[in-house]
């Protein structure tokens, strides 16, 4: 592990590349003996190769080309917030294609690097149901160089990041690398950065991750982690100088993003109007598509939007070790599954791209895994529990109040709102599968916590009830109890919002307990305040409530 202890503020873990690089050892030419009796030349001198250059904190260098070119480009390919959509369709590349890409892209030139900036290994049930080791195979499967851990990276716990980093350190090329999340004590808990070498021209690339982490995961995720944020200001810029005068280009892989809500007020564009001398900054969190990248300053910072809509290239070019060109791009899911419709693939005369073979076959077993897992009892409930879709889009229903309750219980807010169109399904009395919570729940949305005023819940509830009698997918579930008039004028429904039996007061600010979609404006609900936590699955926060309040038999 990197075990360096690092003073905060003084010397924080950013400042991983600081110090001298130590030159490769050779080892003294040895003549071999001469063959008796006769004499004979001497043979060449025998070198060793030499070894690995070793950088700070036991950081060895990567030898990524020696072809000996002292003019080539680079491709940076990058991926961001893909939340575990592992598959190939329409609207997300999925790593079967990618894998293709990569492979006829490897065939052409070694002068390739690989990186995804975080929020990668949570999001979907074959990836949630295995504790994101779906999405580790397939990152060594297609030779991911380097990955910043994001804030839903955490979900599984901190322990758990942990020894999926170390395996990812035993077992393949694959590095986690973050320089500003330390424990408790100031030790770094991930490696800080890694050094590549493509023609001895050196690229260091270093990781990040979003302090608003200790927010947007649940606490007990993250508990004795610190995440490190101003103290990134205080000796930045001293770090990016100092690793300058050894490497020949800084990469920044960054979980941070471009909203400024956040808790922790870091964004990427604060960095790099702060921090001069970062080349490239590939960014992730904010779910920020950059087209054509965005020059802030002599930064080139670049993001793929989500979800793996689109995919992430940037073509260096150098010269003599020097950069003389950037062209950053992205790729839309819809060229790479269209390709013989898309300008785009015919500029380069690409008809296809298959999906690969190898991948196929194994999101295939771990779709049958994923089956197995499905059929999993993990309750009994005593009756029916009512999702029918008439039902949960005009009234409280038995289902819809346990999952309210459910989403309370988790999150630590006073009350919940959520909305029933996502509400798909009923349960029948006896026993319930992990299959069948999926089913009620099938979205992959998240629990999220936002602020609201008491008058905001009012104008929440209206907007909720503005279409009673008719069904409505944003009709409001929520445990707080409403009295209404369902005839009454739109907007003039709602008579008393009560919490524990007593009024909510209009001018106090309450915890809400709702969804990512709706936390974001879906369905209308726009009068939500900022977001100041968000955690698992819906479904994932409704199974483990059932089973504990509704044990199997």
């Amino acid at each position: 592990g990197y075990t360096l202890q690092v003073s905060v503020p003084e010397d924080p873990a950013i400042v991983s590349m600081i110090g001298a690089t130590p030159k490769p050892k050779v080892k003294a030419a040895v003549p071999a003996k001469a063959e008796a009796p006769a004499p004979a030349p001497a043979p060449a001198p025998v070198v060793e190769e030499p070894k690995p250059v070793e950088y700070p904190l036991g950081v060895f260098e990567i030898m990524k080309n020696a072809d000996g070119a002292n003019e080539f480009d680079l491709f940076v390919v990058h991926t961001n917030d893909v939340h575990g959509r592992v598959y190939s369709s329409e609207n997300s590349v999925g790593y079967s294609k990618l894998a293709t890409m990569l492979k006829v892209g490897r065939g052409i030139t070694d002068n390739i690097l690989l990186l995804d900036a975080g929020d990668v290994t949570h999001g979907t049930n074959v990836v949630n149901m295995f504790e994101g080791e779906t999405v580790g195979v397939l990152l060594d499967m297609l030779g991911y160089d380097a990955v910043a851990p994001g804030n839903h990276d955490f979900n599984y716990g901190v322990d758990r990041l942990l020894e999926a980093a170390e395996l990812a350190e035993k077992y393949t090329d694959i590095k986690v690398l973050s320089a500003n999340v330390l424990d408790e004590n100031g030790y770094m808990l991930f490696q800080p950065y890694q050094v590549y070498n493509f023609n001895d021209f050196t690229v260091g690339v270093v990781g990040l991750t979003t302090p608003d982490t200790a927010t947007k995961t649940h606490p007990k995720n993250v508990e004795g982690v610190y995440f490190a944020n101003e103290e990134i200001f205080e000796i930045g810029q001293q770090a990016i100088d100092i690793a300058k005068q050894y490497v020949d280009y800084i990469i920044v892989l960054g979980h941070i993003g471009m909203d400024p809500d956040g808790a922790s007020g870091l964004t990427t564009d604060k960095i790099v109007n702060n921090i001069k001398g970062i080349d490239l900054f590939v960014d992730g969190h904010s779910h920020t598509l950059l087209k054509q990248g965005m020059k802030i300053g002599d930064t080139m910072v670049v993001s793929t939007g989500g979800y793996m809509e689109n995919l992430g290239l940037v073509q260096i070019h150098v010269k003599n070790d020097e950069v003389t060109a950037v062209y950053p791009m992205v790729i839309p899911a819809a060229d790479v599954w269209n390709a013989k419709d898309s300008d785009l693939a015919k500029q380069y005369g690409i008809a296809e791209v298959p999906n690969d073979a190898e991948v196929d076959e194994y999101l295939g077993y771990m779709t049958a895994k994923l089956d197995s897992k499905l059929n999993t009892v993990i309750a009994t409930v005593p009756e029916k529990l009512d999702g029918e879709r008439a039902n949960v889009r005009t009234k409280p229903t038995n289902l819809s109040r346990l999952i309210t309750r459910a989403m309370t219980a988790a999150s630590g807010a006073d009350f919940t709102i959520t909305n029933g169109g996502g509400i798909r399904a009923s349960i029948d009395a006896g026993e319930v599968t992990i299959g069948e919570v999926i089913n009620v729940l099938p979205f992959t949305n998240i629990i999220t916590v936002v602020e609201a005023t008491g008058a905001d819940v009012y104008a929440a509830l209206e907007h909720g009830y503005s279409m009673l009698p008719e069904t409505n997918g944003a009709f409001s579930q929520t445990d707080l109890q409403v009295v209404y008039n369902r005839y009454g004028k739109p907007g003039s429904r709602i008579l008393r919002v009560l919490l524990n039996g007593k009024p909510i007061d209009k001018n106090a600010t309450y915890k809400v307990a709702t969804n990512d979609f709706m936390a974001a404006g879906g369905d209308g609900y726009t009068m939500f305040g900022k977001v100041l936590s968000e955690g698992s699955l819906l479904s994932d926060v409704f199974i483990e409530f059932l089973s504990e309040n509704y044990p199997a038999k």
